[in-house]
C-alpha cells in the first residue's frame, strides 16, 4: 500500500507540474517520442499491441487505440486524447477491469502531463530542457513503482511485492514450487505458474490474472494420458482456421469482451458453446470465447498472438477434445 501511495503522488505531482499530455497535444499518427512509448507499454500490456514499443506513433499504434476505443465505447478515431489516455492508463494499472467497464464508470483522475514539446518529440523547446527532463525522470519512477504487485494484482515476469509472495505459496502449497517464497517472479515462479495452468486447463501464459486465482480457490486439475490428453474429454472431428488480432481490421477483443489471444477459439455457439473449455493436441488448452461469420456448424477459429503463426497452422481437419467437467 506505500508503494501505491507513491505511485499516486508521483502522478499527482506531474498532474501539477504540467499541463495535460492529452489537452496539451493529444498524441496521433507520426508523432514520436517518449510519451507515445508510454501509451505502448500500456497498449503491449493489455495485448492490444504485439510490437515493441518503439516510440513512433504508426499504423500498428493507431489500430490498437481504435480496437481500445471501440471496445470501451468510445470515439474511434486512433487518437489517444484525454479519455482514452485516462481509460487506457487505469486498464493498465488494473485500476478498472476493462471486461467489465462501461462508458461512465469512475475512472481515476491521472494524467501525465507534458508542457513544451514540438509535435510531442524528444526536441524540446528553447525554454524545455529542464522541463522535459523532469517528466522523463518521473515517467522512469513511475514504471519501477508499477512493478510492485500487492496481493490479489495481476502477476508477471520480473513484478515483487506482497503479492508475489502469495503467489509463490500458493504454488508452493500445490506442490508447484519448492523453496520458500521470496518476493520475486522469477522465470522459476513463472515456469511454475504455467505448469498449474496447464493442469487445471487454462491458457498456460505464465501471467497470474482473475482465472488463475479462481483455480487457486478450488478449482480442479485434469488427469491425463499418456498422450496428455484429459480423460475428462469427448472428441469431436473439426475443421479448423486459425487467426490473430494481429491482422488488419481484426479486434483486440472476443465476443465475449475478453482479450483475444493465445488460449481462445472462435466457435458456432450452436455446436459449442461459449465458455467452453477444449484441448487441441499440439496447441494446448483454450476456451470458446469468441464467434465469427464463417464459423458455422463444426468449423472452429484458433486465436494466436502472430500472424506468422497463423500461416503456419493454416487450415486443417483436427481432433478437438471437449473438457466436460
Amino acid at each position: 500500500m506505500k508503494l501505491r501511495r507513491v505511485l499516486s503522488t508521483l502522478i499527482l505531482i506531474l498532474a501539477v507540474s504540467f499541463s495535460s499530455l492529452c489537452s496539451a497535444a493529444a498524441l496521433k499518427c507520426g508523432d514520436k517520442g517518449d510519451a507515445v512509448r508510454e501509451i505502448q507499454d500500456y497498449l503491449i500490456a493489455q495485448g492490444l499491441l504485439s510490437a515493441k514499443a518503439d516510440g513512433v506513433y504508426g499504423t500498428a499504434t493507431v489500430n490498437a487505440i481504435k480496437d481500445f476505443q471501440s471496445a470501451l465505447g468510445l470515439e474511434v478515431d486512433g487518437v489517444c486524447g484525454e479519455e482514452t489516455y485516462r481509460i487506457l492508463r487505469a486498464a493498465a494499472f488494473d485500476e478498472i477491469d476493462i471486461n467489465t467497464f462501461k462508458l461512465g464508470d469512475y475512472v481515476p483522475e491521472y494524467t501525465l502531463e507534458i508542457d513544451d514539446i514540438d509535435n510531442v518529440t524528444d526536441t524540446p523547446k528553447s525554454s524545455g530542457a529542464t522541463t522535459i527532463g523532469s517528466v522523463l525522470s518521473a515517467v522512469s519512477t513511475i514504471k519501477e513503482v508499477a512493478q510492485y504487485a500487492g496481493v490479489g494484482d495481476v502477476i508477471k515476469l520480473g513484478m515483487q511485492g506482497d503479492g508475489v509472495i502469495d503467489l509463490q505459496n500458493k504454488l508452493i502449497e500445490h506442490g508447484f514450487l519448492d523453496g520458500e517464497a521470496n518476493g520475486i517472479c522469477d522465470t522459476y515462479t513463472v515456469n511454475a505458474l504455467k505448469d498449474f495452468q496447464k493442469s487445471r486447463g487454462l491458457t498456460a501464459d505464465g501471467i497470474c490474472g482473475k482465472r488463475t486465482y479462481r483455480e487457486f480457490d478450488g478449482g480442479e486439475s485434469y488427469e491425463v494420458n499418456d498422450f496428455g490428453i484429459p480423460n475428462c474429454a469427448r472428441v469431436v472431428r473439426v475443421e479448423a482456421t486459425a487467426y490473430s488480432s494481429a491482422q488488419p481490421g481484426m479486434s483486440a477483443y472476443t465476443a465475449l469482451g475478453t482479450i483475444c489471444q493465445r488460449g481462445v477459439i472462435a466457435t458456432d455457439p450452436y455446436f459449442i458453446p461459449l465458455g467452453t473449455k477444449v484441448f487441441i493436441p499440439g496447441y494446448g488448452y483454450a476456451v470458446a470465447e469468441d464467434t465469427g461469420g464463417a464459423i458455422v456448424g463444426n468449423k472452429i477459429d484458433v486465436a494466436f498472438d502472430t500472424v506468422g503463426e497463423c500461416y503456419e497452422f493454416g487450415r486443417q481437419w483436427i481432433d478437438l477434445y471437449i473438457i466436460e467437467d
